[in-house]
C-alpha cells in the first residue's frame, strides 16, 4: 500500500521504515526541513541501533521518500495517511493535541473520504472525541493504532510485536490497517478507539510500575543484607510473576512512562477515582532516586573514595534519548550535597549541552547506570587500567 506517515520522530520514522522494508511504499513527511535534509542525505534525527542500515537500504530507499512541505506529497495516491506526531503533556497533566490538530487542518484539503487516516501519537482518551470534532473527519474515517516501541529496540519490537492494537469504528478501516501488518506474526486485537488507547495507557502504568516494585524491593532487600540475585530471582520463577521487567535499577525515566502515567492519574482524578496505588507511581520513582543518591554517597564513604562517576546521561541502555533521565536527576541530587560528581559517557558528541566527561580520576566511585555493551564495556575497562583506586559498582549485580 502507500502510506504517508507524518512526523518523523522515534515512532514515525521507525514504523515507515519498518513498512518499507514490508514492502509498502512511504512518503515520509516532517515539517522540521533540518530533520528531513539529514535523512535525505541517509543521516538519523537520532540514535536507534539499526536505523543507519534501513536508511542505507536500497530497497527501503526505494520505496520511501522525505518530504517537508504538505503540497510535496502524491496525496492522490496514498492508501493511508499515518499520524505519528508527539501529543506532550500540560501542565494539568492534561494532553496537549495541538500538533496533531495541526495534522488535521493541514491535511483537510488533500485527504479524501477514500483514505484511512491512522493515528498512532498517544492521545488521553477523554480527549479523543473533542480532537476528532474538531476536524473534518468523521470518528469511521479514524483508525488509532498505538505503539509499543521500546527505544534502543525499536525494530526488533516493530518486527516482533506482543501485539498489534487497532481501534476503529468502522470494520472494513481496521482491517485495511491490520494488512499493513499481515507479515508479522502476532495477535491482532480489533476493538474500539478508547479501548485502544487505555491498552496503551494501562500498558505504560504497569510496567513502571512493576520497576517500581522492583526498586524498593532491591532496597528492603540491601538494608537486610539479603543476597539480591538470589532474591529477584526465587521471586521472579514464580510463574505468576516472571523475571522480564525484574531488574532493579537508579530508576526509570524516558519520555513515555512518566508522562502516560501523569495522564492516567488526571484521567483517575477528572472521573472521581480513587487509585493510591496507580497515583503513586512516580513518587514511587522520585524516591528510589533520591535513596539512591544517598547509596551512593555511603558507598564512596565507605570505601574512602573522593568522587563519584555516574556512566549514561541517556536514561536506558542504546538510545540518546536524556528525557528524565535517572542519571541527570541522580547526579542534581549528588551536586546539592557538595559531592564531586561527574557524567561520563563514551558517546558524548551526542550530548553537546552536558559537561561530560571521558576519564576517569584516582579514587571513584564508578557507577554504571544501566547495563552497557561489550563494546562500551570494553572500553571502559580500558580507561579503568590507568587508575588504581576505584569501586566499579553495578547496583542489580
Amino acid at each position: 500500500m502507500n502510506i504517508v506517515v507524518i512526523g518523523v520522530g522515534y515512532v514515525g520514522l521507525v514504523t515507515g521504515l519498518g513498512l518499507a522494508k514490508l514492502n509498502h511504499t512511504i512518503q515520509f513527511l516532517d515539517t522540521d526541513f533540518q530533520k528531513i535534509d539529514k535523512l535525505k542525505n541517509k543521516i538519523s534525527p537520532f540514535y536507534e541501533p539499526e536505523i543507519e542500515n534501513y536508511l542505507n537500504d536500497n530497497e527501503i530507499v526505494s520505496r520511501s521518500s522525505f518530504e517537508s512541505e504538505y503540497n510535496e506529497i502524491n496525496w492522490d495516491d496514498a492508501d493511508i495517511v499515518m499520524i505519528c506526531v508527539q501529543t506532550p503533556s500540560l501542565e494539568d497533566n492534561q494532553i496537549d493535541t495541538s500538533y496533531l490538530v495541526n495534522v488535521f487542518e493541514s491535511i483537510t484539503d488533500f485527504v479524501d473520504e477514500k483514505t484511512v487516516v491512522c493515528i498512532k501519537s498517544t492521545i488521553h482518551p477523554e480527549a479523543i472525541n473533542s480532537t476528532i470534532d474538531s476536524s473534518k473527519f468523521s470518528y469511521d474515517q479514524i483508525v488509532f493504532n498505538p505503539e509499543f516501541l521500546r527505544e534502543g529496540s525499536a525494530f526488533q519490537d516493530f518486527f516482533n510485536p506482543d501485539r498489534i492494537v487497532i481501534g476503529a469504528t468502522k470494520e472494513t478501516n481496521a482491517k485495511k490497517i491490520a494488512l499493513l501488518y499481515e507479515e508479522i506474526d502476532s495477535e491482532i486485537i480489533l476493538t474500539d478507539p478508547l479501548s485502544s488507547q487505555l491498552i496503551k495507557y494501562l500498558s505504560n502504568a504497569y510496567l513502571p510500575l512493576r520497576l517500581s516494585f522492583v526498586n524498593e524491593a532491591s532496597q528492603i532487600i540491601k538494608k537486610l543484607g539479603g543476597n539480591l540475585n538470589e532474591t529477584l530471582n526465587g521471586i521472579g520463577l514464580d510463574t505468576r510473576i516472571g523475571k522480564q521487567y525484574f531488574r532493579p535499577s537508579p530508576g526509570w525515566g524516558g519520555s513515555c512512562f512518566p508522562k502516560d502515567v501523569a495522564e492516567l492519574n488526571s484521567i483517575a482524578s477528572s472521573q472521581d477515582l480513587n487509585t493510591p496505588l496507580i497515583s503513586n507511581i512516580i513518587e514511587s520513582n522520585t524516591q528510589h532516586q533520591i535513596w539512591f543518591a544517598e547509596y551512593l554517597i555511603d558507598q564512596k564513604r565507605n570505601n574512602d573514595l573522593k568522587n563519584i562517576y555516574l556512566i549514561g546521561l541517556a536514561f536506558k541502555e542504546d538510545t540518546d534519548d536524556t528525557r528524565c533521565s535517572p542519571t541527570i536527576f541522580v547526579h542534581e541530587i549528588l551536586r546539592s550535597n557538595n559531592e564531586n560528581v561527574f557524567i561520563f559517557d563514551l558517546n558524548n558528541e551526542s550530548f553537546g549541552e552536558y559537561d561530560l566527561h571521558s576519564e576517569f580520576k584516582e579514587d571513584s566511585l564508578i557507577v554504571e547506570m544501566f547495563p552497557l555493551n561489550q563494546k562500551s564495556t570494553t572500553e571502559i575497562q580500558d580507561k579503568l587500567n590507568q587508575i588504581n583506586k576505584f569501586k566499579y559498582l553495578r547496583y542489580w549485580e
